[in-house]
């Protein structure tokens, strides 16, 4: 089984998905549509499952690839196929059906608590967040942020988005967290370890 990976900066890599996969014995097939790869040969009916990481690019953009891409979550849904959409990502996948991404008047960044809607269990993520996502008619919130704002959703067979990160390596965190002017943390190792094991979860229920 390939599951295609759009990567949108160097900062933010597969991660601990790579981890994941590995441990199914999945490969990862990586594009880079900000670097103008051309994604229109890529066919849906090809491709096993789709995951959309997170960047530093808005959804209002223009750019080709940016239709492109959803495009492309509008034809895998269609065939029922599994799509996993991470910040950016998340964001694509809600904007490509409808709803509507706003931006935040003050961006989080660092480990913030989220709350997993089904049974109240707290996950502490990291979060690099610049936009908010609305609800997606049609969708069920799955995770929630202090505020009770929509920090996840899955939406129709098998699409689930995330605002914040589980995959992050404690690195990442810490290179991106250095170039923010507001004091933040990086998740604890413990919390880090929880995070990918949440991370599992997720990719597990919707690719496998």
């Amino acid at each position: 089984m390939q599951l295609h990976v759009l990567q949108h900066t160097d900062r933010l890599t597969v991660g601990g998905i790579a981890d994941w996969a590995a441990a199914q014995s999945l490969e990862l097939v990586m594009h880079r549509p900000d670097q103008k790869e051309n994604l229109t040969p890529l066919n849906a009916n090809a491709l096993d499952g789709l995951i959309i990481l997170d960047g530093p690019q808005d959804v209002a953009e223009h750019a080709p690839w940016v239709a492109a891409e959803r495009i492309l979550i509008r034809s895998l849904d269609k065939l029922g196929r599994p799509i996993f959409g991470i910040g950016f990502g998340a964001q694509q996948i809600a904007r490509a059906f409808g709803s509507q991404v706003v931006p935040l008047a003050t961006p989080v960044y660092g480990a913030q608590p989220i709350t997993r809607c089904e049974d109240g269990m707290t996950v502490t993520a990291f979060q690099w967040q610049r936009a908010a996502l609305l609800a997606l008619a049609g969708s069920t919130t799955v995770y929630q942020d202090a505020a009770g704002e929509v920090q996840g959703f899955a939406y129709h067979q098998r699409i689930t988005g995330i605002q914040f990160h589980l995959e992050t390596p404690l690195a990442e965190q810490a290179a991106i967290l250095a170039s923010w002017p507001k004091p933040s943390q990086p998740l604890a190792t413990t919390a880090q370890v929880a995070a990918q094991a949440e991370l599992e979860r997720l990719l597990t229920t919707t690719f496998l």
